[in-house]
């Protein structure tokens, strides 16, 4: 005598049963971890700078320079106008910025076994003032360093590293003015 059993067995209903909290597990934490990100004030570098330009939308600021043809005067203008303030030549201004010229330093971190600079510091800072009608005026300097490695043998290397590192310093420059005029009139 032969017996049948005719019951199928499956193996796929206990396996869906397992599938699916762990997938749901899965996105409940993502979702979870993007709530906390944002809940928490999380922003990305930069991304209020929106915000900051429309409150200094309409603001007239004229920038007074000793040097007003230098690159570090072209340079504020740029940033100036970036964050939403118009510049203006002539007429009654809202606020007044005096910028003083930039000045360089360059001095030796550390020396090579033959007494030579092996490490080079390079520092570049501004002085300016900012005057607002119904406030006290801001004196203020702005700082930016630089660190290089030196190569004794290669001058001309050398002095064009240095060339670059000054123009992307005077940018840095410009913006750091920008962003603390910005921050003193967005109080």
């Amino acid at each position: 005598m032969i017996n049948h059993d005719h019951s199928i067995q499956s193996t796929t209903p206990s396996v869906i049963p397992r599938a699916i909290p762990r997938a749901v597990s899965k996105w409940t934490c993502l979702f979870a971890g993007l709530l906390f990100l944002v809940g928490c004030g999380f922003q990305l570098k930069g991304s209020d700078a929106g915000s900051s330009s429309a409150k200094l939308e309409g603001m007239t600021i004229q920038l007074i320079s000793s040097q007003p043809r230098s690159e570090l005067t072209r340079e504020v203008s740029r940033a100036l106008s970036a964050t939403g303030l118009t510049l203006m030549e002539e007429g009654d201004p809202m606020l007044t910025l005096t910028l003083q010229p930039e000045q360089f330093a360059q001095r030796n971190v550390s020396l090579t076994a033959q007494a030579r600079a092996a490490e080079l510091e390079l520092t570049l800072f501004a002085d300016f003032t900012l005057n607002q009608p119904d406030a006290d005026q801001i004196d203020a300097r702005a700082t930016v360093t630089r660190q290089m490695l030196n190569d004794p043998r290669n001058v001309v290397g050398k002095t064009e590293e240095i060339r670059l590192l000054r123009e992307e310093m005077r940018r840095d420059l410009a913006d750091q003015i920008a962003r603390r005029v910005s921050h003193s009139l967005g109080r």
